[in-house]
Parts: structure tokens; sequence; C-alpha cells
């Protein structure tokens, strides 16, 4: 974690709702347009409002960007839960046309260099930040880079990440729905790679704790392992 990771933290700007999508359940997809001056990297998270609408509850939100720059948008996956926040019922209510304002976005959670092999492991709708690395890395043949996905019902933008393995042989999707598969998906892989490779752990704190202790007990130093914080989604 650097100092500059912080520098977007002083970038306000204003985006223009394109679409919200439901997919399944009360998982969501927001697609926003980015205003000119909305500068990110794949892995940032961004603070939001609702500039104009009464909030009951909380008026900010932090979502991780699941897009990256060169698709031109800002990309938010969420879920709403049983007893849906203020700010997420206003948010999936939106209509085209509606704005939407973000601090930063900014982050540590990014790619640390071009040739060591890729670990990416997300639990549920922690997939979000790691959809973006994955759009970064989905013409890298030079190394390789595997996902687990772990998550109880469905899988946010699974599709996608499957044909992101279909179309580049280095890269490997494995989807699991326990805790303890997807450990043992991860002890074949570091067997495989060990400290050669960065380790990326995003989804709830409790999913993050518990992947970078196992990770740390095959000897992985910390300094190999990179975690989303998990703020929002």
């Amino acid at each position: 974690m650097k100092l500059s990771d912080f520098k977007g933290l002083f970038r306000r700007s204003a985006l223009t709702l394109l679409k919200v999508e439901n997919p399944f359940d009360d998982y969501y997809r927001i697609t926003l347009k980015p205003g000119k001056d909305t500068v990110w990297h794949p892995g940032d998270h961004g603070v939001f409002t609702l500039p104009g609408r009464k909030v009951k509850g909380r008026s900010w939100r932090a979502f991780s960007v699941a897009s990256i720059p060169q698709e031109n948008t800002i990309l938010i996956g969420t879920r709403t839960g049983e007893n849906i926040s203020g700010f997420k019922k206003e948010l999936t209510s939106m209509q085209e046309g509606d704005l939407v304002n973000v601090i930063g976005p900014f982050g540590w959670f990014k790619i640390q260099d071009d040739t060591s092999p890729i670990v990416l492991v997300a639990g549920g709708v922690g997939i979000t930040p790691i959809r973006a690395l994955l759009k970064q890395l989905e013409n890298d043949t030079a190394r390789p880079i595997e996902l687990v996905f772990q998550a109880k019902g469905h899988y946010l933008f699974g599709d996608e990440l499957l044909n992101m393995a279909i179309d580049n042989p280095k890269i490997t999707v494995q989807m699991t729905r326990s805790k303890e598969d997807s450990q043992k998906a991860l002890d074949a892989i570091m067997a495989q790679h060990g400290n050669k490779a960065y380790y990326y752990i995003s989804g709830p704190r409790p999913f993050v704790k518990a992947n970078k202790k196992h990770i740390k007990q095959h000897s992985i130093p910390g300094s190999k392992i990179i975690s989303d914080p998990f703020l929002g989604y």
C-alpha cells in the first residue's frame, strides 16, 4: 500500500446512469458513463453518492469498480439483501440519465508486475474488482492466471469469466460452492506456483481473513498477498 494509492481521494466527478440490470434474485449490475474528469485503474473502488435524492440512512456507499477504463463505463456489481438499504433502494430505482457522484476511484488492489503468475480468489460479490483485473489481463498469454470463485448462489459475471478462459488458455476459472472446495483448489495452485505468484483476495471480511491465513500457512509471505477491503458491494 503506497501513498499514491490514495491520490484519487482528492478527485470528485459526476457520472451518468446508463442502465440498471437485475440478472437474478437480488443481484444488480449498475452501468454508469464516466465524467470527463473520472480517472481510475483496474481494481479501484470509489465512494458514491446520489445527488438530489433523499436517502434513508447512510447517504454514501463504497463500491469496487468492475470495469476497466478501456470499456468507457463505470460498472458496479452489488446485492441488495433481504433488508435493502435506503441507498441501494434509491440506486437500483434510478433511471437512465440520472446523476451519481463519485469520490475517487482509488485503491491498492492492483496487478503488481508483468511477469508473476496471478492467483485471484473471490467470494460472492467480491468478484467485482477481480472482474476488472481479469479484463485487464484477458489478453495476457505470458503467464498463468488462476481464478477461484466461491459463491453459495449465483456467480455474478460468471458466463463472461468463463468465456475469458475459453479465449485465453492461460486463464483458468474454478467455481466452487464451499470453503473446503476453495481451499482444496488453492492448495493445488499453491503447490504449483508457490512464492512466484501474487495472490489477490476479495470478498466478505471473514472470507478474506480465512483465505489470507490459509495462504500464509503455505509459507507465502504477506508481501505476495493483496486483499480488497470489501467496503461495499
